[in-house]
């Protein structure tokens, strides 16, 4: 499946985007979050972060093209969130004191390479 991208150009095949499948995901605050994105569009909002954390993604079950993206927020101290195993990312995320940030990926058949990141003022 990894290596498969979600549609086809053959007949019958739905390329309008109207069978768009999506899933959200609220885990709790862990120093460790895994992430499994089965969906064609994943939204994780974990718990405001009290600590530095790490996330690792399953690469088995997405399909090529598929997009994550990961909203964060910072409690009343600066946080550190790292993309380990199964992500191909620009680096760690730094949030500021009681702010948010945003990180996108899309999935290559590979790893959930990143596609952007933006941080609140």
């Amino acid at each position: 499946m990894p290596n498969n991208p979600r549609f086809t150009p053959g007949p019958n095949q739905d390329n309008t985007f109207r069978t768009v499948t999506q899933d959200y995901k609220a885990p709790a605050y862990a120093a460790s979050i895994k992430i499994t994105a089965s969906q064609q569009d994943t939204l994780v909002v974990p718990a405001t972060l009290t600590g530095a954390v790490t996330f690792t993604a399953d690469t088995t079950l997405p399909f090529i093209g598929d997009k994550m993206r990961i909203l964060l927020k910072a409690d009343a101290t600066s946080r550190v969130a790292t993309f380990g195993t199964g992500f191909s990312s620009a680096g760690t995320l730094t949030l500021a004191i009681s702010k948010e940030g945003y990180i996108e990926f899309i999935f290559n058949g590979t790893a959930w390479v990143e596609m952007g990141r933006a941080l609140t003022a």
